[in-house]
């Protein structure tokens, strides 16, 4: 059986996510580039989120990683491991760029290869992603609270 022309290999995947890593690198030792990735992602997400009932966990996941990124950026919070942060930046960078493995423009299929990274760097960063958000649900500036991207 044959896997679908929009269904990305998981080598592929790995590729994908190792080349996202060396450009997330030069971003993150980049502060304007670094926002500007940041502000892309957060624009690329709200215009692409469901906008029906259904709202899925990968929107949730894909919106605190984005998070995560623009804490660290701002030096907000800034104990992730190095590796762990370069995985974010580089599946986020991954996100918004228009050329990867399956053009965004085609649709639906364009996401598949955005979500296959995405997912597989939630899988690899799971444990510092829920250490974010318990930072970030249990931070005491008074008046400041969590705002959904």
């Amino acid at each position: 059986m044959s896997e679908s022309p929009f269904t990305p290999s998981d080598e592929k995947i790995r590729e994908a996510v190792n080349r996202s890593k060396t450009r997330a690198e030069e971003y993150l030792h980049d502060a304007e580039k670094s926002r500007i990735l940041v502000e892309e992602a957060v624009k690329k997400a709200n215009n692409n989120e469901p906008h029906n009932t259904l709202k899925t966990d990968f929107w949730s996941q894909l919106k605190a990683l984005i998070r995560m990124l623009k804490a660290y950026v701002n030096k907000e919070y800034t104990v992730v491991p190095w590796a762990s942060i370069v995985m974010v930046a580089g599946a986020v960078l991954y996100f918004i760029t228009p050329i990867d493995l399956v053009l965004d423009w085609l649709p639906l299929a364009g996401f598949v290869d955005d979500a296959a990274v995405l997912v597989f760097v939630l899988r690899q960063v799971r444990l510092d992603l829920e250490k974010f958000q318990q930072w970030e649900s249990t931070r005491t500036n008074p008046g400041q609270q969590i705002i959904d991207l």
